[in-house]
């Protein structure tokens, strides 16, 4: 494994790190703002929530790197670059929740690292075996 490929597994684990901690975070905030309003709130509806708009892209990132890299499979590519789009849409259509909340940094960094997964992985070429050419 070339250093171009260990990269991209990297940045794909330090994003789907970031999605769960960004998922997590806002759990948290949402809990804090219910026991302020002294509200009781169900916890599964806002994970699941959470989960598909910030765990589950993190995730899909993460795995495509490695199904990518590792692998050498063509879809794990579609995935972070298809899991990529939909953060860096979602990004700039919650930019308002992001800093009404205090997570700009930690939502740009998720974002950004996302973003440079998919160029990562663009870069990546796959190996031809050795003596390929020789054989035609």
């Amino acid at each position: 494994m070339d250093w171009k490929r260990r990269f991209e597994l990297i940045c794909g684990l330090i994003t789907a790190v970031l999605g769960m901690t960004v998922m997590l975070r806002l759990l948290s905030i949402e809990q804090t703002a219910a026991q302020i309003l002294q509200e009781t709130r169900p916890v599964g509806k806002p994970l699941a929530i959470w989960f598909m708009l910030y765990g589950l892209p993190g995730l899909l990132v993460a795995i495509g790197a490695y199904a990518h890299a590792v692998r050498g499979q063509s879809w794990g590519r579609l995935a972070l670059i298809a899991a990529s789009c939909f953060l860096t849409i979602w990004f700039f259509l919650s930019l308002v929740l992001i800093v009404w909340s205090g997570m700009a940094l930690l939502t740009v960094m998720f974002t950004a690292f996302a973003i440079l997964t998919s160029i990562i992985s663009l870069l990546v070429r796959r190996q031809r075996q050795r003596f390929d050419c020789l054989s035609n």
